[in-house]
């Protein structure tokens, strides 16, 4: 005799009595309502946040300063990509975030403000990108805010960095946008367009190639025109685009771009420590979430394989009905998305930020599973919905770090004036964009110089080397301001021109609120 599956759902509701499914279901329905409104909750606090940072006219992360230099090249018409010298170091990214912003800056004025406005419009857009693709891949409009609220309920995790002045936002968004509308590309013209999005997204940070090609290819494989044609034309664009930047600037474009981030050492204990720590250490809820509903979907996908031949489970679970992708293209999506993380985060100079990729794709994983167990019955609904209101609980944190306080811009001020009141030329290797303030010149960003210095790429490192050894002398330097005691290849030349003032150059440090909290602090002047 044959034995009888019972769904899920089923056994939910053979265990209730009529009146307590009707309890079940009311209760069931409280707690959506709950999960809906924290995950709402988290996006205002995102906002709130970014929008009480936004006109602070310091860093809000160390190397903020260096991007506002490299937005400025781009207004003078200065090329980005050039022989490295004490003058200007490039940083190792694509120039399409120097370029929208400085297109911005051309309304607003040079400063922090256009690069952080382009960081929190993209921010705004990869959320509702999201929402947007949960609720088409679910049809589920509750899927959907729960997705962008656990989003954005990650901005502390990635070092409250959304909205700072840096490319990570706009790569993020652009990825986002060429995997949302490749999961509805279905001809060449459409798979084109997905094609330059993708591009796009890797004209700002390389790593988006990672990110968008396990969904391309998965496109292909069921939707051959569009997928072919979107990575067609994004294979074209990025060589063609190398090929032309690189002649352009003599070689440099393809160094900083590729060779010098491709030489520098990677962390090992990253293999690992990215997946337990990372990821599961602070995401643990959702884990938990996602691994019940895949066995949930297992489930399923084995009770529809044929009687004839159950070896082989049915597509229809990977390929979905109606003409849509289904899953498999969503789990592609993630998988592109963690693995651009993973990568990023294995090289020795990374920072929370690049995290941002993986934290979209577990947001959008997790909404995943949410819609299918709430479908499940009042119970399984009851379940899931606590465990994302949990999750979001434990990530949402009071803003309070990250936000600049009075006597963060009084320091400030306090700097700009001490800087204004030493002979120029000033070097302020940490903070370079403060020097340019005070109008004691321009110079490239400390972490640049190091960056170039350590890289496997020996080219700007043999450049880097002649040109630094007597730099203070050639360029006038009549001032030196340093987060910590000199020390590597300006050391020798502070030692025999410069002497250390007493004290620190301010009373009060001038730190940035969140990322290296490093602050300009001794004066070496020339004796």
């Amino acid at each position: 005799m044959r034995a009888t599956l019972v769904r899920p759902a089923s056994i939910a509701r053979l265990r209730l009595s009529a009146g307590q499914q009707v309890i079940a279901g009311r209760v069931a329905g409280a707690a959506t309502v709950l999960a809906v409104l924290v995950a709402l909750a988290a996006i205002v606090v995102y906002i709130w946040t970014a929008l009480h940072r936004i006109s602070y006219p310091y860093e809000l992360d160390w190397l903020e300063g260096g991007a506002v230099e490299i937005v400025g090249r781009v207004l003078a018409g200065k090329p980005l990509y050039t022989t490295p010298s004490l003058a200007y170091v490039s940083y190792t990214y694509p120039p399409l975030y120097s370029y929208v912003s400085a297109a911005v800056a051309e309304v607003t004025g040079i400063g922090f403000l256009p690069l952080r406005l382009v960081s929190f419009v993209s921010s705004l857009a990869a959320i509702a990108v999201l929402w947007r693709w949960v609720v088409e891949a679910t049809r589920d409009r509750v899927a959907g805010p729960v997705a962008a609220g656990l989003f954005a309920a990650t901005y502390g995790l990635t070092g409250w960095w959304f909205d700072v002045g840096r490319l990570d936002s706009l790569f993020v968004a652009l990825t986002l946008t060429a995997l949302w509308l490749g999961r509805r590309a279905e001809g060449i013209g459409a798979g084109v367009a997905v094609g330059v999005i993708a591009f796009l997204a890797c004209f700002t940070k390389q790593i988006a190639l990672v990110a968008v090609v396990p969904a391309f290819v998965w496109l292909a494989l069921i939707r051959p025109r569009a997928g072919l044609a979107a990575l067609t034309t994004l294979v074209v664009l990025l060589v063609a685009s190398t090929v032309l930047l690189d002649d352009l600037t003599n070689g440099w474009y393809r160094y900083f771009v590729l060779s010098e981030l491709s030489g520098q050492p990677w962390l090992r204990w990253m293999w690992l420590g990215f997946w337990r720590v990372d990821l599961y250490y602070y995401l643990w809820p959702l884990a938990w979430l996602v691994g019940v509903a895949a066995i949930v979907a297992a489930g399923r996908a084995w009770r529809r394989r044929s009687d004839h031949d159950r070896r082989r489970p049915r597509l229809a679970i990977w390929r979905g009905a109606d003409g849509r992708l289904g899953v498999g293209y969503d789990l592609a999506a993630v998988a592109g998305l963690l693995l651009a993380a993973w990568f990023s985060r294995l090289h020795s100079g990374s920072a929370p930020n690049v995290l941002m990729p993986a934290y979209v794709a577990c947001a959008l994983l997790a909404a995943l599973a949410f819609s299918r167990l709430r479908r499940l019955g009042a119970l399984p609904a009851l379940a899931v919905c606590a465990v994302v209101v949990a999750q979001l609980a434990m990530l949402l944190t009071m803003p309070n770090r990250a936000l600049p306080t009075k006597a963060d811009r009084t320091a400030g001020a306090e700097l700009i004036a001490r800087l204004r009141s030493l002979p120029g030329p000033v070097l302020i290797l940490g903070h370079p964009w403060y020097g340019t303030l005070a109008g004691k010149g321009s110079f490239a960003q400390v972490d640049a110089i190091t960056e170039v210095l350590r890289s496997d790429a020996h080219r700007g490192a043999a450049v880097l080397n002649r040109t630094l050894g007597d730099s203070l002398n050639h360029y006038h330097v009549q001032a030196v301001v340093l987060d910590q005691l000199a020390s590597g290849w300006i050391a020798g030349q502070l030692a025999r021109n410069f002497v250390l003032a007493p004290g620190t150059i301010t009373q009060q440090p001038l730190r940035a609120p969140v990322g290296r909290r490093s602050a300009p602090t001794y004066l070496y002047l020339r004796r």
